[in-house]
């Protein structure tokens, strides 16, 4: 039986994939077992052996992209330049890599999250997931913040604001496949970060500028003042 083991994962491997190709064409309504086992070359009954329904073969689809998400992210993540700039860019990155940013793992992803048929039944799952690596992405947003001495609240709002662009940038790839281009969408999403960064740094140096200006004013004007004592008292005298 041991032995089997590995036919055995393969085999649901090759269906879940199956299964992803379906929902991609299909949708969730018009992904039925006789179309997924015809899509793999198995027969019902080998499909119904390995899945017992229709939820539980989604929710193996579902378990399957979630693992392969994180292990796409994991690995890029470890191959990645540590340093804090750097490593928020490979997160950036990582959100429309080829291996988990495709026009099937889109249309399944979407369906888990905009079908009726799938939403309610998996809400949580897929908003768990989504906040782990906003997280993620905050964590890492707030070291860089840090490290560039810009306020914490500043990581937050950042996040979310990076956060919604990225989730546009996944409903256009979905809606216009044609003409999107990840490499752009990761450009604009790093540029965003780097402006925000500027502008903090902008607005910290424009604020010590205006305090060294006003206690300039203010030395000047104590200098001045004492000058127009000293003539004063000269011209009583």
């Amino acid at each position: 039986m041991a032995r089997n083991a590995p036919i055995r994962s393969n085999r649901r491997r090759e269906l879940i994939e199956a299964t992803i190709k379906v929902i991609a064409q299909h949708g969730y309504h018009g992904t039925t077992v006789s179309r997924v086992a015809k899509a793999a070359g198995v027969s019902v009954g080998l499909m119904n052996f390995h899945f017992e329904s229709k939820d539980k073969l989604f929710e193996a689809v579902f378990r399957h992209l979630e693992d392969e998400y994180q292990q796409v992210w994991d690995a890029r993540i470890a191959e990645s330049e540590q340093a804090p700039w750097p490593l928020l860019k490979t997160m950036i990155a990582t959100y429309f890599d080829r291996d988990v940013f495709n026009n099937e793992r889109l249309n399944v992803w979407f369906a888990f999250w905009s079908d009726p048929g799938l939403r309610d039944k998996f809400r949580e799952a897929a908003t768990a997931v989504e906040r782990r690596y906003v997280q993620r992405l905050e964590f890492q947003m707030y070291y860089l913040m840090e490290f560039h001495a810009h306020p914490d609240w500043a990581a937050r709002n950042v996040t979310s604001a990076l956060s919604a662009m990225i989730d546009g940038f996944w409903l256009q790839a979905l809606l216009y496949p044609k003409k999107f281009k990840a490499k752009d969408a990761i450009a604009t999403c790093i540029s965003f970060v780097s402006t925000v960064l500027y502008y903090h740094q902008y607005k910290r140096e424009l604020k010590s500028f205006q305090r060294e200006r006003e206690g300039a004013f203010v030395e000047e004007d104590v200098g001045i003042g004492a000058m127009v004592g000293e003539g004063r008292d000269e011209a009583e005298g």
